[in-house]
């Protein structure tokens, strides 16, 4: 083991590595592989910051169907991955490119974010930038402030949280009545990664582990664009469902689960 640490140290100072990137490593060798074995669980953290609320006094009527509308991306807000950006496959492919990462993590936005409303009991449908919101329809609309792709190879070689992505956005939804649209809520998210880093690998590096039962995990490789927009549409669901059950158009139980 000695000598493979040796090895390894040598090898990725050759690659320019980051020295806080190998120290991590190094701390991770001499685990023997038990946060391998264990995958090193992480949390996905995400942070809902209330921005406006209907506050308008009198009840709004049920809509009759909500419309997820795909979110936003300006290709200058998205933080690529450098170290797959120039991987040969990816330049031939152009799917590492911020644009094409914008346009993959609206898609699974969108795709999570219908599927988590569906609950609701009310038709969902998804809808194309720029489409009419049609009277008695619930809009959900929303940008992408920032994306951030981290760095796969201190995501996958690593673990214990680096390299892992962090997403912004902002979201509103709108209730487009016969007379106009009236804003029912406006918040922002930010998913980053959580605070629980397991148990011994991080102590072993230095960090400071916290308890991870009861919240939704993510294995360090799956800390990635993908992982995070399907996180923050859950996250997003159980805001504007909340929201509907203050209005009177849904019910939730205790657990926040919807009663049909």
């Amino acid at each position: 083991m000695p000598l493979l640490r040796t090895r390894l140290f040598l090898d990725l100072r050759c690659h320019r590595f980051p020295l806080s990137t190998i120290c991590h490593l190094v701390c991770w060798l001499a685990l023997g592989g038990l946060c391998a074995a264990a995958e090193n669980p992480l949390s996905a953290h995400v942070e809902i910051t209330p921005m406006q609320s209907y506050s308008g006094g009198k009840p709004l009527p049920k809509p009759s169907k909500i419309l997820v509308y795909e979110f936003e991306v300006n290709p200058e807000d998205v933080q690529v991955d450098k170290s797959q950006e120039i991987r040969l496959r990816h330049l031939i492919r152009g799917d590492e490119k911020p644009a094409k990462v914008g346009e993959n993590a609206s898609e699974e936005l969108s795709k999570e974010l219908v599927k988590a409303l569906k609950k609701t009991g009310i038709p969902v449908e998804r809808a194309a930038p720029g489409k009419t919101v049609p009277p008695d329809a619930f809009a959900i609309q929303g940008t992408f402030l920032s994306i951030k792709q981290g760095d796969k190879t201190e995501r996958v070689a690593v673990g214990m949280g680096l390299g892992s992505a962090e997403i912004k956005t902002q979201v509103r939804a709108r209730l487009q009545t016969p007379a106009e649209a009236v804003l029912v809520s406006e918040f922002e998210t930010n998913t980053t990664v959580g605070e629980n880093l397991g148990a011994a690998a991080p102590a072993a590096a230095g960090l400071n582990p916290a308890a991870a039962a009861g919240r939704a995990t993510i294995t360090d490789r799956k800390k990635n664009v993908s992982a995070y927009a399907s996180k923050t549409a859950d996250a997003a669901a159980r805001q504007i469902t909340s929201v509907m059950a203050g209005l009177g158009w849904i019910k939730l139980d205790d657990k926040g689960k919807v009663v049909q």
